[in-house]
């Protein structure tokens, strides 16, 4: 999102959306658990987020995600990286 804007700004583009502040990150605990946490960050607004507790229903979100950002960020497969 941030490169679709600055590439906008050089009038590369027809723009990009702004960067609506949200953030997502996975943390691996072992043993097939995973948390999540969703976070947003707005200009002159606290964090507001949520973390979701280790569990092994996050493992299979956190490769969705994994697999779905390679493939759109690289045009690739995951297996392939």
């Amino acid at each position: 999102m941030v490169a679709g804007q600055l590439i906008a700004r050089h009038g590369q583009s027809g723009g990009a959306p702004p960067y609506d502040g949200k953030g997502i990150c996975y943390i691996e605990f072992g043993q097939d658990r995973v948390a999540r946490v969703e976070v947003t960050f707005r200009s002159g607004e606290p964090p507001n987020g949520q973390f979701d507790e280790p569990s092994a229903l996050l493992l299979a979100d956190k490769a969705e995600f994994g697999t779905s950002r390679v493939q759109r960020w690289f045009g690739r497969d995951w297996a392939s990286c």
